[in-house]
């Protein structure tokens, strides 16, 4: 932490007031002596000029010395939790220490990084209610019977054929995206400064899953099942097999804690080979967190997308030929403007598969969450979340590209909240965190709760003793919000 010296402003502010008060004695005095004499005068103005010109200088540097201390002061009002955490500094790009263009603005990175955790939590759960209904006939019918065409999102009844949530709860997508949080947060990862361990994780994650009361998706139970009954470590408890979006939708917080450091490629093969142990799931993770990385450093979805496709140069990866031409077709059909829909579903069908088709199969599922943010995102600018989030409306509006982007993802049906969490990532990564409507962080269950674990894992992005000391502070904070939600639960 760093501590404000005693060489602040208010000593500098003294050193001023003082040679203004001298400067006024000189004026008087010299004043008599102008009226006695033209060389009285003459030794006033010489003197009167040289203390101006100290006075001016003096000033100057006092006034640079109160912008530092400012700068600090905001920086520990954000230790407190008031602020996001701290910045970057001394750490390159997390996959291969690509510079980025323009340089990092280490505040921005903060608001970037914590958007993308919170927008891929909240899209979830507003997806939820209407996730995995492959028809979207049915998807029409729900909404009008309820009255929700305008507002699919946190639709009620939640109405997914394969679970029953309350409404604000997450999909088992974003329950797969929630230990990872944890993990680096308040679980083992929190006292190795956040970060992330497959032999760790992989404990962590199927112990999860074993106290898990809701609907587990093929690749989590085979990995419990694998390292709790079978007594297979990490990675061999990951499935060799499974290649679906499960792979990308765990890369979201590795991304707001490394993005701009190192150890983010290493995060993502830990992270990912803990569920599903292949190279083609641990590519379509790395794809993602490319992507979304270089949106928390700066660049717009379409200039991000659009690197990748032309081969991630200086990220330190090589992407497969089968990621090549899955980002390239995303950039074809961006440019030509197919609709999203005709990808999904076969043309002019309400339910039959598309060439991408709208379930969780990859290459598929992660080209349609690509290509909705980007259809979505008609900016191009780096500067979008300086316009207040990405819509007309201001702060927290219902009407901010992320939520038009949201929205649009959840009526296309099929397994829209694994496409849902990568697309939010990036649309609230891109606009900041203001950019997600009041209205829905207020229906989402676990917001609070969520907010102060992204707050954890943007703190450990400076390491130190700062996050040390503001450990017990978090943690009791979340334990009262916890507290709070199962009350009002009852």
């Amino acid at each position: 932490m760093r501590v404000l010296s005693s060489r602040g402003p208010a000593r500098e502010y003294h050193r001023v007031i003082e040679l203004k008060e001298h400067r006024q004695d000189l004026m008087v005095n010299s004043d008599v002596r102008r009226c006695n004499t033209v060389t009285a005068w003459k030794n006033y103005l010489i003197p009167c000029l040289v203390t101006s010109a100290l006075i001016l200088l003096l000033f100057l540097w006092a006034s640079r010395e109160h912008n530092i201390v400012a700068r600090l002061r905001l920086d520990i009002s954000g230790s407190n939790g008031a602020g996001l955490g701290v910045g970057t500094e001394g750490g390159g790009p997390g996959l291969g220490h690509t510079a980025h263009p323009g340089g990092h603005d280490d505040e921005r990175v903060r608001r970037r990084a914590v958007g993308a955790v919170l927008g891929a939590l909240v899209a979830d759960a507003a997806t939820m209610g209407l996730h995995w209904i492959y028809d979207l006939e049915k998807i029409r019918e729900l909404i009008s019977e309820q009255g929700r065409s305008e507002e699919p999102a946190f639709f009620q009844p939640p109405s997914c054929p394969h679970y029953e949530y309350e409404s604000g709860s997450l999909s088992p997508y974003g329950d797969e995206l929630l230990p990872v949080l944890q993990y680096m947060t308040v679980g083992p990862g929190s006292h190795q400064e956040g970060t992330m361990d497959g032999p760790g994780f992989a404990k962590f994650l199927a112990e999860y899953y074993s106290n898990y009361t809701g609907r587990l998706n093929k690749s989590s139970r085979s990995m419990m099942e694998a390292l709790l009954q079978g007594g297979h470590g990490w990675p061999e408890c990951g499935d060799p097999r499974d290649t679906q979006a499960n792979a990308f939708v765990k890369v979201i917080p590795l991304v707001a804690r490394y993005a701009g450091q190192p150890g983010l490629a290493k995060a993502v093969d830990a992270a990912v080979r803990a569920q599903q142990n292949n190279d083609e799931a641990v590519m379509y993770g790395l794809v993602a967190a490319l992507i979304l990385e270089r949106v928390v450093l700066g660049s717009s979805i379409t200039e991000a997308v659009q690197w990748a496709a032309d081969g991630a140069a200086g990220s330190g990866v090589s992407l497969s030929r089968t990621a090549l031409e899955a980002l390239q077709a995303v950039i074809r059909h961006r440019n030509s403007g197919t609709p999203l829909r005709d990808l999904l579903y076969a043309p002019g069908s309400s339910s039959k598969t598309g060439s991408w088709g709208p379930s969780c199969a990859n290459p598929g599922a992660l080209q349609a969450a690509l290509l909705g943010a980007l259809q979505a995102s008609p900016l191009a600018s780096r500067d979008l979340d300086t316009v207040g989030g990405g819509g007309s409306n201001g702060e927290g509006s219902d009407d901010t590209v992320y939520a038009r982007g949201v929205r649009a993802n959840i009526l296309l049906g099929g397994d829209n909240c694994s496409r849902g969490i990568l697309l939010g990532a990036l649309l609230a990564a891109q606009a900041g965190p203001s950019a997600i409507p009041f209205s829905w962080r207020a229906q989402m269950r676990i917001y609070h709760s969520s907010e102060v674990l992204v707050e954890h894992l943007v703190e450990f992005r400076s390491g130190g003793a700062r996050r040390q000391k503001q450990l017990r502070h978090h943690h009791q904070r979340l334990h009262r919000q916890h507290r709070h939600h199962a009350t009002a639960a009852r």
